[in-house]
């Protein structure tokens, strides 16, 4: 165009330049112009960009001499012209262009006074030749590199952009950009899908319109962050997808100051539904028995407890039922563990239904369950076990096999009789129960209020003298779980599980433990256990396997006792076994009351070379803290994330965080019930060090745990 317009200037009366000089710079002017659209058209650089800006030198020296008074010279006005091309050869030309450029500016001037001469041309025209060399060998570098300057600035800031623009839109979480006042100026994909609209159908709309309806926490939020500007908040909250559905989300937000649009408040929006399942499932776990979905024990002796300090405040009221199931090993014995879960899991309902939402049903342990009427007199607890009867025993009815016989016997305290007797109400429900099965089962006994004679069969006490019987004449029994050490298949230790013999029946350890927790009993019991484990496992060492191991277990009760302590450094030099090869097991779920006590406790055992394991880890919020405070060398996964960690996804997340934990503080894990071959391939993909569960081998006694397991410990490579 500044071309153009020059050869117009030219062209303009009054001009005496001849026709053909002005017809060659026409014709000059043209090419240039077809030379520039080719260079366009390729897209790329080549010869033809300079090529242009070079062709302007000789149009530019053709309009000087039309211009120029008579035959053009120093006079003319169109020197000024030589600027467009090296103005352009300096914006988007090289260094090697410009100096070209220079030569050809000088040849402008040189090419007429050599050629034409004076009068036309004098040699004063050669100092306007060096002022041009000049502007293109030294102005026109520094305009070009000053050029190039802001290019690569103009293109660092787009890439910023850029980069900017990336980061909001691809996010992995949502991000919401908001006025002061909550309305949506902008928001991400992430956000969007959050939501389920387009990013423009949310702008212009309040951030808290999104959220769940009855709900106003955004507001909340904003109002605190604007009051607080220079401070970050966080909030959690609810929105609501376009389906109608639920979303937790944790909302991170600070205020962002712009010159151009005030204040701006930058929402981070985290999706948080998977964690809020997560958590609430553990938080479920921790108080709820994992196959029935009841209260497990801690639960219900937690709600019983707070019934009781209501009774100590308002006068006792309710009552508490204590339910047993008869016959109910001989499900297991014939029909498989399978088969008694079930039975459990439909009792469970049957109990759910016999009560009202204010009452507690819970899962003591095995097949004995636990009521908690909040407000009941006797006639009441009364019915409510008649019902409760009746129902398992029509249930039963309509069962196949051993199945048939399956009934229930209840006792039942109120909270007032057990005020009377002032008594345990726990206790005194097991005695009254034990009234029921010694009244010849399927039975309902009721403490009765004013009858100070207590149980018929004082139960608690029976209990106590069989478990004194059992340790002083040698019926209890040991049987042994055995445990596969996953990267060899070798059957390297084996856990010690308690069993008493009454009679023809093997009683398992859930129906006693417990009295003998309450009546104090259980430092005797561990004792019994850890002297007869030591001594078999002795026996084992000398003839089968010199490094096999003993996982024993050691009730909370027992922590810290002086009479265990004694009795583990005894037994181990009476039997001759390496203390290394004695593991106490410790459940994470027992009351470890002193913590301080039991790491003391911990603490000398181990510098006496035992090891520890913590038992059923995960199955409390206590894990974690019993890891931090006390010695353990082992962490045995509890069965609940084991069971079905070949179906569940969320299972087998948790074992994968337990290994990690566990292997980053140089513990072994064990996994327990591990019952199919898909089950243990998990377990093995997963980091687990050991296995433990039917797949493995039931617990056995002793002889046939030798029989099965030894002859080939170093061959059961399984998978």
């Amino acid at each position: 165009m500044v071309a153009v317009i020059g050869l117009i200037t030219v062209l303009l009366p009054p001009y005496d330049g001849p026709w053909w000089v002005i017809g060659l710079a026409v014709l000059v002017l043209g090419l240039s112009a077809l030379v520039f659209f080719a260079s366009r058209l390729r897209g790329r650089r080549s010869w033809l960009d300079p090529l242009a800006a070079y062709l302007l030198f000789p149009y530019a020296a053709l309009l000087h001499d039309a211009a120029g008074a008579g035959a053009g010279g120093s006079s003319s006005g169109m020197t000024a012209l030589l600027l467009l091309p090296i103005l352009w050869l300096a914006i988007t030309g090289t260094p090697h262009q410009l100096w070209v450029a220079s030569a050809l500016a000088v040849l402008t001037f040189a090419v007429p006074i050599v050629l034409v001469g004076p009068p036309g041309y004098s040699w004063g025209d050669w100092r306007r030749a060096v002022v041009w060399c000049a502007v293109a060998l030294v102005i026109a570098p520094v305009l070009q590199r000053i050029v190039r300057d802001l290019v690569r600035q103009s293109r660092r800031v787009r890439i910023a952009n850029d980069r900017v623009e990336r980061l909001f839109d691809d996010a992995p979480h949502g991000v919401a950009l908001l006025d002061p006042v909550g309305t949506i100026i902008r928001v991400n994909v992430s956000m969007s899908v959050m939501v389920g609209l387009e990013p423009v159908d949310m702008v212009g709309h309040r951030l808290g319109a999104f959220e769940t309806p009855g709900e106003d926490r955004i507001q909340d939020h904003l109002g605190r962050l604007m009051f607080r500007r220079g401070e970050s908040h966080s909030t959690e909250c609810r929105l609501r997808d376009s389906g109608g559905n639920d979303v937790n989300v944790s909302l991170s937000s600070t205020v962002v100051s712009d010159s151009e649009m005030g204040d701006i408040v930058m929402v981070n929006v985290v999706d948080i539904s998977d964690r809020r399942r997560y958590l609430d499932r553990l938080s479920h776990l921790a108080d709820h028995d994992v196959l029935t979905g009841l209260a497990n024990r801690r639960r219900f002796e937690t709600e019983l407890e707070r019934h009781l300090d209501h009774c100590r405040r308002h006068g006792p009221s309710g009552a508490l039922l204590l339910l047993d199931l008869d016959n109910f090993k001989q499900v297991n014995d014939s029909l498989g563990h399978n088969a008694g879960d079930q039975l459990l899991v439909v009792i469970a309902g049957l109990l759910r239904r016999s009560i009202r939402s204010t009452d507690v049903v819970g899962r003591l342990g095995g097949d004995e369950f636990a009521i908690l009427l909040t407000d009941a007199d006797q006639a009441d607890a009364a019915r409510v076990a008649e019902l409760v009867v009746e129902r398992v025993r029509t249930h039963a009815a309509t069962l196949d096999g051993v199945a048939r016989r399956v009934t229930a016997s209840v006792g039942a305290v109120t909270f007032r009789a057990a005020s009377e007797h002032a008594a345990d109400a726990l206790a005194l429900a097991d005695m009254t129960m034990y009234d029921a099965k010694e009244a010849g089962r399927n039975q309902v006994a009721v403490l009765t209020e004013g009858d100070v004679r207590g149980p018929r069969t004082s139960a608690r006490l029976h209990w106590q003298s069989r478990i004194e019987a059992a340790l002083e004449n040698d019926r209890f029994e040991l049987h042994l779980q055995p445990i596969m050490n996953i990267a060899d298949g070798r059957i390297s230790s084996a856990e010690v599980l308690l069993r008493l013999r009454d009679q023809d029946e093997l009683v398992p350890p859930a129906r006693f433990i417990y009295i003998a927790e309450r009546v104090g009993l259980m430092p005797r019991v561990d004792a019994w256990v850890v002297d007869k484990s030591l001594e078999l496992l002795a026996r084992l060492r000398r003839e089968h396997d010199p490094e096999f191991e003993f996982e024993v277990n050691l009730s909370g009760h027992s922590i810290g006792s002086t009479e265990i302590e004694s009795v583990i450094v005894s037994s181990l030099a009476t039997h001759g076994v390496d203390p290394s090869a004695l593991i106490l097991e410790i459940t994470e779920t027992a009351a470890v009351g002193d913590v301080a006590l039991a790491r003391d406790f911990a603490e000398r055992m181990t510098d006496l070379g035992c090891a520890f394991a913590l038992d059923d880890f995960g199955a409390g919020f206590g894990s974690f803290y019993y890891l931090k405070h006390l010695f353990f060398d082992y962490v045995k996964i509890d069965g609940e994330f084991v069971a079905h960690v070949h179906e569940s996804q969320v299972d087998r997340t948790i074992m994968r965080s337990i290994v990690g934990i566990a292997r980053d503080l140089g513990k072994r894990t064990v996994a327990e019930f591990v019952s199919s071959q898909e089950i243990l391939d998990v377990c093995r993909e997963e980091g687990v060090d050991f296995a433990q569960g039917y797949l493995i081998g039931k617990p056995v006694p002793y002889d046939e745990f030798v029989e099965r397991f030894m002859p080939s410990a170093t061959a059961v490579a399984r998978g």
